[in-house]
């Protein structure tokens, strides 16, 4: 009888000990497994993922315009399958082909539509209780003229949109990619470190991946992804923010940022706007002090430095 409960003792802390160290990640972030969503049989999506047919508006789903799909079997960095986003322009409108770990809003002006986490419903969801470095994953494309692909993260607590015009108070963190301006044929490999402005710890992760720039989309582009994935770095990140280890000024346009340390390090520098929109990334910087000539309009704007293990932020305002 001792021996049965040291056992079951034994099994439930393992268990409780890796739940407690897990390192969230997204659901079907291989794009392997796909549903029907109504509209007939030639209607799938990736599950856990949502499109702009499965939207919180019903009366617009069935209009929607078709802009995802699942790849030809083969065309894929792991597996059998990748998602396949495609641009396309119906009534004059160029909607871009897009999925999300959310849900999106839609409404007959485009310009009201946006993606949220929809708090309650675990369908349209991801929760964390950590803080990932960075996001990466796999993609290819063939972006028309002008044209690139997007990825988009927001860390969060509570309920969270994600549009130009969103609400960011409950934003923990987030960043923002444009791939290649290019055409690529081969898997080719994104990566890129998420901005923190918070010391909160976020509840759920956002994210969404687009064939086209979503501000102004070009019709016929395309991209396929796979193996979206967070990387933690084994929660040694230190957030400091308004640290006095770092000094931040701007003056007639240039920036000046000096990381106050005993030695010389290499740094990554980010600056981001209060979107999480990336204006700025430099990586492998060396020394202690280095300036930038920027072209930046009057608003808020977040400077984050990364070295050692530790983010250092800074916000400041034109």
């Amino acid at each position: 009888m001792i021996k049965n409960l040291l056992v079951s003792f034994l099994l439930i802390s393992i268990s409780f000990g890796i739940e407690l160290n897990a390192q969230t990640q997204f659901d079907n972030a291989s794009f392997e497994d796909w549903e029907e969503i109504g509209f007939g049989p030639v209607f799938i999506e990736p599950v856990n993922w949502s499109s702009i047919k499965s939207t919180d508006n019903s009366t617009i789903n069935g209009q929607a315009p078709h802009v995802w799909d699942r790849s030809e079997i083969g065309n894929a960095h792991s597996g059998d399958y990748s998602v396949y986003l495609h641009t396309v322009t119906v009534f004059g409108i160029v909607a871009t082909g897009t999925v999300s770990n959310g849900r999106y809003h839609a409404e007959f002006n485009i310009n009201n539509g946006y993606i949220y986490t929809d708090t309650i419903d675990s369908k349209w969801h991801t929760k964390i209780s950590a803080k990932p470095d960075s996001l990466v994953g796999w993609y290819k494309a063939n972006p028309s003229s002008g044209d690139f692909p997007t990825v988009k993260v927001v860390l969060h607590t509570g309920y969270a949109q994600a549009s130009a015009h969103s609400d960011t108070s409950s934003y923990v963190a987030s960043a923002v990619i444009s791939l290649a301006e290019e055409q690529v044929t081969e898997w080719r490999r994104f990566s890129f470190p998420i901005n923190y402005y918070k010391d909160d710890m976020p509840e759920f992760a956002l994210v969404f991946l687009t064939s086209s720039n979503g501000i102004s989309a070009v019709d016929l582009s395309e991209a396929w992804f796979d193996d979206i994935e967070f990387i933690y770095n084994n929660g040694t990140s230190i957030i400091e923010k308004d640290s006095d280890k770092l000094e931040v000024n701007i003056h007639n346009n240039q920036l000046s940022v000096f990381l106050r340390t005993n030695k010389k390090e290499n740094y990554t520098l980010s600056i981001h706007d209060i979107n999480g929109k990336i204006l700025l990334n430099d990586s492998g910087i060396s020394g202690q002090k280095n300036q930038y000539k920027l072209s930046l309009n009057s608003g808020v704007y977040i400077v984050s430095v990364n070295y050692s293990g530790k983010v250092l932020t800074k916000k400041i305002i034109l």
